[in-house]
């Protein structure tokens, strides 16, 4: 049984939070906007057409981009180099209010010549435009507000269907729900083109700022707010859950422990979130040098201090390679540091053992821990070691026969793959060697970037097949995200959720291990004096780690709505159903609830952790409202 004072100790701490209008990505370009909970794609950014090349953006949002963040505020700015050496200085400041979101941007032509900035020529530039893409799927039946011309689901003869100047264009859904509006700081060149591309299918709206030759030092500057009103109602769905059909076992949720320096969210994170499992660093550059010292410095001995009390709390972990000296490498010092797909050098291999038999010896001596695994982190992909199939098949014998030689318990993680997109093929060379399986304790894969639900089920069936648990080491949605903050969000958070629940559904993992529980990807902020502030995506992330069972069954559920998610876990006469809204609000029927005594936890945007005791009212399917954007736990006693 669950007591509710464990649970629900939190209930009326919760914080209140401003509701978001839009989202926006590492590089200050708009990326949705929201409304009554409704959220839709809308993608916009600067572009600069160079005569006779591809348009370019302004806003690179990939995680080497040169748009800085510089604070707190939604405003982003940076030099971008285009390919033909020329460079544009940008601007982007975002304010959200009652009318929309409000842009104050701009482009300024930059010389490439450092110290030169007196010397001034025009770049061959077709135009510089501010582009708005509004994405097919989600417009498709939509039309142009108030002249009611309809955005075209065929073809049109010209694919610009729409040209004007104008200082601002409008669109409304079908059934009067929904408008969304763009309203320009002047009369400006708008055109609309039906588009569909290898990135996608959408209408393109841009808006034409600049065109002809482009001086540099010369700036564009737009003032724009767009914004979304309405939102269609939420279609009511039907929920079952099936207690009796337990499907595999679920250890519970972890965390990585590799990034925290001195912060106070890793002990706010250790005494507020319930650790299933945990994930380190092997620092191994560090641990090179500090073996030959008197004692580690005190990077290592908070490492080793933190691992001696996560194995003091029963808690299994695993212990990966990120970075390692250079002189381990077949390419020492003729590469920048980070680069991927490093290899050890044939001759460094003994070496190499020898530093980690050292490590793992000295932490179980000195600390009484000891990993329950070990891998190269994202391997497949070489972050920052790489291995192919063949290798990562041969690299699992030696390490493993090494470890077993030293008498450690450690055994090898199969697989740490950087994302779950078909890298399931990475294994199978291992897979199918069984002197190589002697030596694997689990299977893991990394979630970034998100997979099909197919790719989820293939790492479920390998991990099956080998009749081994599946570790999701690294649960994450954007691998850029950490860049200027952009998980710092509401709308980042119900994607964290979103993709847990695919995962549970799809992948069946044994474990979740979330990157990370540390000021890395926050869940909390940290104000004066170390006062720790959860965040709308601590309060989702609590309802997940805390209430799901630790060594519970995952029971079969399903939904007839797919902006609603659900998962169970079953423990004894424990029940626990996650319920992520998605949408609007709506109503929910649950089929499948035995009897018991219920309580609901919510998390909206404007509050997190909420308790109540649930009335789901009678009959053979209980019922509920579930709010706009949320995460709804109802649990049996």
């Amino acid at each position: 049984m669950i007591k509710t004072t464990a649970l629900f100790i939190l209930g009326a701490a919760a914080t209140c939070f401003a509701g978001e209008r839009a989202t926006f990505d590492s590089a200050g370009a708009l990326t949705s906007l929201i409304s009554g909970g409704s959220e839709l794609p809308v993608h916009g950014e600067f572009m600069v057409k160079f005569t006779g090349a591809p348009a370019a953006t302004v806003q690179p949002g990939d995680q080497r981009s040169p748009i800085t963040r510089p604070g707190a505020e939604e405003s982003w700015e940076g030099t971008v180099p285009f390919a033909n050496g020329s460079q544009a200085q940008m601007s982007a400041a975002w304010k959200e209010s009652d009318a929309g979101v409000t842009l104050d941007g701009s482009v300024t032509a930059k010389s490439p010549f450092p110290g030169r900035a007196s010397f001034r020529f025009p770049l061959d530039v077709e135009s510089v435009d501010y582009v708005i893409d509004l994405a097919r799927a989600s417009f498709a039946g939509w039309h142009l507000d108030p002249s009611g011309q309809a955005l075209p689901l065929k073809k049109p003869e010209d694919p610009v269907f729409f040209s004007a100047t104008t200082a601002g264009i409008a669109f409304a859904d079908a059934q009067g729900a929904q408008k969304l509006s763009i309203a320009l700081d002047a009369p400006r060149p708008v055109t609309i083109t039906d588009t569909w591309d290898n990135t996608g299918r959408y209408y393109r709206v841009r808006i034409a700022l600049k065109q002809g030759p482009w001086m540099m030092g010369d700036s564009v500057k737009l003032g724009m707010t767009v914004s979304l009103t309405g939102s269609p109602a939420g279609a009511p769905v039907n929920l079952a859950v099936d207690p009796a059909a337990k499907l595999y076992p679920f250890d519970g949720f972890g965390g990585n422990y590799r990034v925290y320096a001195d912060s106070p969210v890793v002990e706010y994170t250790l005494d507020n979130l319930h650790l299933a499992w945990a994930r380190f660093e092997f620092k191994a550059v560090a641990w090179d040098h500090d073996r030959k010292e008197p004692a580690p410095g005190p990077q290592l001995t908070r490492d080793f201090e933190l691992m001696q009390r996560v194995q003091r709390m029963g808690v299994p972990w695993i212990i990966s390679v990120w970075f390692l000296s250079e002189r381990f490498y077949t390419d020492p010092n003729q590469k920048p540091f980070g680069t991927f797909a490093r290899q050890i050098a044939p001759d460094r291999w003994p070496e190499f053992l020898d530093l980690l038999g050292s490590y793992l010896v000295y932490l179980k001596s000195h600390y009484g821990a000891e990993p329950d695994l070990f891998s190269f982190n994202e391997s497949d992909l070489g972050v920052n070691v790489g291995f192919t199939a063949e290798t990562h098949r041969d690299e699992i014998k030696r390490i493993g026969a090494y470890l077993a030689s030293r008498g450690l318990k450690t055994r090898m993680l199969l697989g740490d793959t950087a994302n779950p997109r078909d890298s399931h093929k990475f294994v199978l060379a291992a897979a199918a060697d069984p002197e190589a399986m002697r030596y694997v304790g689990a299977v893991s894969v990394h979630s970034w970037g998100n997979g099909t639900p197919a790719q989820y089920e293939a790492w479920g069936d390998v991990a099956e097949w080998l009749n081994l648990p599946l570790l999701v080491a690294e649960a994450g949605v954007d691998p850029g995200a950490y860049k200027n903050k952009e998980f710092d969000s509401y709308s980042y958070g119900l994607r964290e959720a979103a993709q847990f629940q695919d995962l549970l559904r799809y992948a069946r993992p044994q474990a979740l291990i979330y990157w990370q529980f540390t000021d890395d990807y926050g869940l909390v902020h940290v104000g004066p004096a170390g006062a720790i502030e959860p965040t709308a995506r601590f309060w989702l992330m609590k309802q997940f780690v805390n209430l799901s069972p630790s060594k519970s069954e995952v029971v079969r559920t399903s939904s007839d709505q797919a902006d609603v998610r659900i998962s169970a876990f079953a423990k004894g006469e424990a029940l626990v159903i996650h319920i992520l809204n998605a949408g609007p609000e709506r109503d929910a029927a649950v089929s499948g609830l035995p009897a018991g005594v219920w309580h609901t936890v919510t998390t909206t945007e404007s509050t997190g952790y909420q308790e109540a005791q649930a009335d789901l009212g009678a009959g053979p399917s209980g019922k509920l409202r579930l709010p706009a954007r949320s995460l709804t736990t109802i649990v049996r006693q």
